[in-house]
């Protein structure tokens, strides 16, 4: 033990870069289950299977009915995942070469899970209102964007590369992240005037479900064509691997994102289908997230990093040289 420094907090533990780096993916991974889980709360009418909150029926232990035990267990998912992404920002909070693109986005996250719970609250003491849920999922999708954008960071700071702003060629990047977010709002839209609020009891819907439908299809048309425009060009250009395989990931899942989208709307939207749909939309905005943040902050090429710390390190010889 290092007495001149005191004993040494559990945290320690993981402020190592790599660490940090799995503990970032980890919260990546529960910031993403967690949209399915929530998102079957509402499609399996679950949303208000505990009328009350925090607790379940006035109890700590549901009953065991399939909506109770579906609601409340999404409710202790998303505990997991807020401790997740608190610890990530408690770690990275002092973790020795921290920089700002470590701590912002994990205090992001971290404050949107928190900011989850009040607001999950509201959602079912409001009975279920389309714009509390469509805020509880909006702020999923921060969280999200945040979770992600974390995870390029730490894998580029265990690798000791650095990072530095490029807004000269990012704009085409963040058109595209635009229009992505723009097709996630659009969808919530759909969402909080269709048939689906989460309770047969809760009635508020937010407008004409084909006017809505007829906005987002437009939106995510936009988006798929940015997305293969913003993709040609990187590889055209020679992107960073990282930058690339990101880019190229997203394009199949916008395939079949698309496919799920039509037929869910052509079928009357089956909650099974719908499911799947709002997963994939997860899936392409933590993508587009990241592609968009490689592109407008790419790193340095490893071994030009390399070079630049050796660069400045002071030369033994000639410190010791007389001036």
């Amino acid at each position: 033990m290092d007495t001149a420094r005191g004993p040494r907090s559990p945290l320690d533990r993981l402020r190592t870069p790599r660490r940090v780096r799995n503990l970032s993916f980890a919260a990546l991974a529960g910031l993403w289950i967690i949209v399915p889980s929530g998102t079957l709360v509402r499609l399996t009418d679950s949303g208000l299977g505990c009328p009350d909150w925090p607790l379940c029926d006035g109890g700590v232990v549901p009953e065991a009915s399939s909506h109770q035990l579906i609601e409340y267990g999404n409710r202790l998912l998303s505990a997991v995942v807020m401790g997740l992404c608190v610890l990530a920002w408690l770690v990275i909070r002092r973790l020795p070469g921290r920089t700002t693109a470590l701590t912002v986005p994990s205090a992001v996250a971290a404050g949107a899970t928190v900011g989850q719970v009040p607001l999950g609250g509201v959602t079912v003491l409001s009975g279920l209102h389309p714009i509390a849920v469509s805020s509880h999922f909006l702020l999923s999708m921060v969280a999200l964007a945040a979770g992600a954008i974390l995870a390029v960071n730490t894998t580029r700071h265990a690798a000791g590369r650095t990072q530095r702003w490029d807004m000269r060629r990012g704009g085409l990047a963040l058109a595209a992240a635009l229009a992505g977010a723009a097709t996630i709002v659009t969808g919530v839209l759909v969402t909080a005037a269709g048939p689906h609020a989460g309770d047969p009891g809760a009635i508020d819907r937010l407008g004409n479900v084909n006017d809505a439908a007829y906005v987002h299809v437009r939106a995510a048309a936009v988006f798929a064509v940015l997305a293969v425009i913003l993709t040609a060009w990187l590889v055209r250009e020679g992107a960073p691997r990282e930058t690339r395989a990101l880019a190229l990931a997203t394009l199949p899942l916008l395939v079949i994102q698309i496919g799920i989208g039509e037929y869910q709307f052509r079928n009357g939207l089956p909650w099974e289908v719908v499911q799947f749909h709002v997963s994939f939309a997860a899936l392409i905005w933590g993508a587009i997230a990241a592609t968009a943040w490689s592109v407008v902050r790419p790193a340095a090429d490893a071994a030009a990093t390399a070079r630049a710390a050796q660069a400045a390190e002071p030369d033994p010889a000639r410190a010791g040289a007389p001036s």
